[in-house]
């Protein structure tokens, strides 16, 4: 089973952010934008995990959510990854000044290293996946004109997280929970 530890955001969310994508989208050429109802923040990405894992993967995830706290988290502007040349990833920022949320991550780290998962090398930069990219041939202009987007800021309560499974196809990715626990 492919999966992801994710955070979830509520539909107000979800549909602010609907919005920035649709005003995006008729500048934007050759974006595949996610769903609305799949944007979500992805905290720790595991991949293909064998099925009788599932179980453990979830207690460990369990297990970090009951020694993180509950956050709010800002959501505002726009970027690409990677950072230089063809955009593959348009995101939404965010942030969370209590460092509350990369202490969250960190003890999912933690929990799944002891699992054997590899713990991520690269420090947590909390960013919202709205779109992606396969080729980009815009010279440059698609990230320009997505850097240059603004919007009203968003804040979100962050109380769980989500141990979630990805299916993929032709059409895109299917999320489903595969269990959901309160942070705290």
């Amino acid at each position: 089973m492919r999966l992801f530890v994710a955070i979830e955001f509520s539909d107000r969310v979800r549909l602010a952010l609907g919005k920035v994508q649709a005003s995006l989208a008729p500048k934007c050429d050759g974006v595949r934008w996610v769903p609305p109802e799949q944007v979500h923040l992805t905290a720790k990405f595991l991949g293909e995990v064998p099925d009788r894992d599932v179980s453990r993967v979830a207690e460990a995830v369990a297990r970090a959510a009951a020694k993180a706290v509950p956050c709010n988290m800002d959501i505002s502007g726009c970027g690409c990854f990677p950072p230089r040349g063809g955009v593959r990833i348009v995101w939404a920022g965010g942030s969370e000044k209590t460092g509350s949320l990369a202490q969250c991550v960190e003890l999912v780290e933690g929990e799944l290293e002891a699992l054997g998962f590899h713990k991520e090398r690269r420090p947590f930069s909390p960013h919202i996946t709205i779109g992606r990219v396969r080729d980009d041939r815009s010279g440059g202009r698609l990230r320009s004109t997505v850097e240059a987007h603004t919007f009203p800021s968003l804040e979100e309560e962050i109380s769980s997280i989500t141990l979630m499974s990805s299916v993929l196809s032709p059409k895109g990715p299917t999320y489903t929970p595969v269990s959901r626990t309160k942070l705290g």
